[in-house]
């Protein structure tokens, strides 16, 4: 009875939003958190939003009976879904409201069937009742696996282009290299790999603007490649830059293989 009532409530309240992204097949993002809160904490959370990220148009719904917060949030992939997540936590956190998970998910890329995802979600978190206050990003399970994909990395750095290079082709990836924007572009356009991990600072062509003329080949192409952002920059200006200029992940140095393997892996998975 919990796990119904969990997916009506939520799920009631999104249906109809949920419908009409899948029918005209436009993106949206999923945040589920385990949290306690009333109604003037809901109204705070909204303000605390609506003043980090004013451009971004969300729903909000929250489920007493089982303590789970549910938001929606418009046109957003699963990059900007996740770093608005961390604005979430920070609220809950701040006010000690969150006593469990976060689970973030985005449709299409974690599943081609909106509510069927949501509900999921929500039905993991009543289930599971995990005590770790982390965000954790929704794992499909009916996701296809891949064998092999192609990537081009695009850094000044040398090492760091020897180190992923190696590392991914390692792993059965196909990888292709550039040191500069001009020639990562130049690669682009010949290659149209599956996932892009660049640099912001770049030479030749700088990083936002190489972003930029990929999505426009993309258009043009009627293709579509993954952006991956591995950077030195770590100011909250630069990552929320990238996401308005549609990049999916976004890593700072130094960084994890093992996690960055991770993220590449599902980005790619999504693409099937």
């Amino acid at each position: 009875m919990t796990e119904t009532h969990a997916s009506s409530s939520i799920r009631q309240s999104f249906k109809q939003f949920l419908h009409y992204y899948q029918a005209s097949n436009l993106p949206c993002g999923v945040i589920i958190a385990h949290a306690t809160l009333d109604q003037p904490s809901i109204n705070s959370l909204k303000a605390h939003l609506e003043k980090e990220e004013p451009a971004t148009a969300f729903q909000i719904n929250y489920d007493a009976q089982n303590n789970i917060l549910g938001l929606l949030l418009d046109d957003c992939n699963l990059g900007y879904t996740h770093f608005y997540a961390l604005h979430v936590k920070d609220f809950l956190d701040g006010e000690d409201r969150l006593i469990g998970e976060m689970i973030v998910g985005n449709f299409p890329e974690n599943s081609d069937q909106a509510e069927q995802m949501l509900s999921r979600m929500i039905n993991e978190m009543v289930i599971d009742q995990r005590n770790q206050q982390e965000i954790r990003v929704f794992d499909n399970q009916t996701i296809k696996k891949t064998e092999k994909n192609s990537v081009l990395i695009v850094d000044h750095d040398t090492s760091i282009i020897h180190l992923l290079g190696n590392y991914l082709q390692r792993k059965g990836y196909i990888v292709h290299v550039a040191t500069d924007g001009k020639k990562g572009l130049e690669q682009y356009k010949k290659l149209l790999p599956d996932l892009v991990i660049t640099e912001i600072n770049l030479s030749g062509i700088g990083g936002y603007q190489f972003i930029h003329e990929i999505k426009n080949i993309d258009k043009q192409s009627n293709g579509h490649s993954e952006i991956m952002v591995l950077t030195n920059k770590q100011l909250e200006d630069d990552i929320k830059r990238t996401f308005e200029y549609g990049v999916a992940e976004y890593i700072t140095k130094p960084f994890s293989l093992i996690e960055l393997e991770a993220r590449i892996k599902r980005l790619v998975e999504v693409m099937e």
